[in-house]
């Protein structure tokens, strides 16, 4: 599958900078994250870990975490309400059909103050 259309919805060059966001975005919401909503994220951080931006369907996304379809869904809407992650609807181009949608980590304002490490992968580079 062609995955040069997740590089447009990352916010991260590299997989470095999309962790040490992660990490602050649950740091800064810890209170209000339930185990089930860190399980979604986790799921979408580790898919995002190659192109920045992750494609899944919701049935991916209870397969790797044990939630039901609502417990996932309600997750995703959670992390989208908390500005920790954005939703983008996708159709596929060839069967102009609805598909899993792209999900990406959003930046965190601290994640800013972090200075960038030369040694990083950027994605796409591996």
């Amino acid at each position: 599958m062609n995955t040069h259309y997740l590089k447009q919805h990352a916010h991260f060059s590299n997989a470095e900078e999309l962790n040490i966001a992660t990490d602050l975005h649950i740091l800064q919401h810890r209170s209000s994250l339930t185990v089930s909503d860190l399980q979604v994220l986790d799921a979408i951080r580790r898919h995002s870990a190659e192109h920045g931006a992750a494609h899944l369907k919701c049935t991916a996304i209870e397969y790797e975490t044990g939630k039901s379809n609502a417990t996932a869904r309600r997750a995703i809407r959670k992390l989208v309400k908390l500005e920790i992650i954005r939703k983008v609807h996708f159709i596929q181009p060839v069967t102009m059909g609805l598909g899993g949608n792209v999900y990406a980590v959003l930046p965190n304002c601290a994640s800013a103050s972090h200075s960038h490490n030369s040694h990083t992968t950027h994605f796409g580079s591996a």
